[in-house]
């Protein structure tokens, strides 16, 4: 299919370049036509200017503008066309001398061949031809550039979004199965219910974590698998509570984004070493706008609690969401009598 479309983008080219070249011959036999009262021999003048027109045009489409202007070789690309003009000017001076003048009856013994004059005039009439093909063509260039920065910036952030994605996985795996591990050496009967848990969860990360979109529903229920794990492994030491507000049917997210936060709370409780940790988590969508709260207790003499945005899950996170909502989200965490809050913000 591409060969057929270039093919169809061919004949256009080569039919607008045709009926350019008409279109010249035509208006210059009408102007001096008109002003001579002689169509024929005007026609026939223009005819014969066609071929130095053509060849000072081409030389420059093909040559100068590729091979100079856009090499930013500047002064070798003005060279040229000074001399391109010159030599065309030079050449359609001649032949206006020799046939066109002597066929109107119009020689004039006082009038060289070299008049500077004449000379000058040849040079605008090729000027003036040359300058909607050489327009077209640096606009044209122009375009295809941009198109290519596009295209690049495109091909780079979607390189860039694969490559996080790609650390989500590992990242999320390695903490489950670390869970897992935990737990078989404690002969949990807990251990197989975890096991077809974790299988639910690689499910979803696989087939999901590759889509540029995913309904919140699913997001929600990811989580949801995700709490009901880590209650597999810490038992009653931790009070979760999720609640879920506003109409979340018909919302869509990036996927992966929500579960760092919660794992976070889960990975910092636990490491404080206290008892009765409460992890409160709450997903609130109002006006087109996704709020995401996650709040969990701290040992305050646990060292910078602030350490928990700094994992390689959030920064991964806050590093997508730039890509993928830039703008269009906010992201804070405080600290608030022995709570560590995160809140994020997304405008959907």
């Amino acid at each position: 299919m591409p060969s057929v479309f270039n093919l169809l983008n061919s004949r256009k080219r080569v039919l607008f370049h045709i009926a350019y070249w008409i279109s010249v011959v035509l208006f210059f036999t009408f102007s001096w036509g008109t002003r001579y009262n002689n169509y024929w021999v005007c026609f026939y003048n223009e005819l014969a200017f066609l071929p130095v027109k053509l060849g000072v045009t081409y030389f420059g489409l093909y040559y100068v503008i590729p091979k100079l202007l856009l090499q930013q070789k500047y002064y070798r690309s003005a060279f040229a066309c000074v001399l391109m003009m010159a030599v065309g000017g030079m050449l359609q001076r001649m032949l206006s001398y020799y046939s066109f003048i002597p066929l109107l009856g119009m020689s004039d013994p006082k009038t060289s061949l070299f008049d500077p004059t004449e000379v000058l005039h040849h040079v605008i009439n090729i000027n003036t031809v040359m300058i909607i093909p050489f327009a077209i063509k640096l606009y044209s260039y122009s375009l295809e550039k941009e198109n290519r920065i596009l295209s690049l910036s495109h091909e780079k952030t979607q390189a860039e979004l694969q490559f996080l994605r790609s650390q989500i996985q590992p990242h999320f795996f390695f903490n489950v199965l670390n869970d897992l591990y935990a737990m078989a050496l404690k002969r949990s009967d807990n251990t197989p219910e975890m096991i077809m848990k974790l299988s639910d969860l690689m499910r979803y990360v696989l087939h999901e974590s590759t889509a540029e979109s995913v309904p919140v529903e699913k997001e929600i229920n990811y989580i949801r698998n995700y709490i009901d794990l880590e209650r597999l492994r810490y038992g009653n030491r931790f009070s979760v509570d999720f609640q879920v507000k506003g109409d979340v049917v018909g919302a869509s997210i990036a996927p992966l984004l929500l579960l760092p936060f919660v794992e976070n709370a889960f990975k910092h409780s636990s490491t404080n070493q206290i008892s009765g940790v409460v992890i409160l988590i709450e997903l609130i969508i109002c006006n087109g706008e996704l709020q995401f709260n996650v709040s969990n207790t701290y040992d305050p003499e646990y060292k910078n609690p602030d350490n928990v945005s700094s994992g390689i899950g959030i920064k991964n996170v806050c590093h997508r969401l730039d890509i993928l909502y830039p703008g269009r989200y906010t992201f804070e965490t405080k600290t608030v009598e022995q709570h560590y809050i995160s809140t994020l913000k997304i405008k959907l």
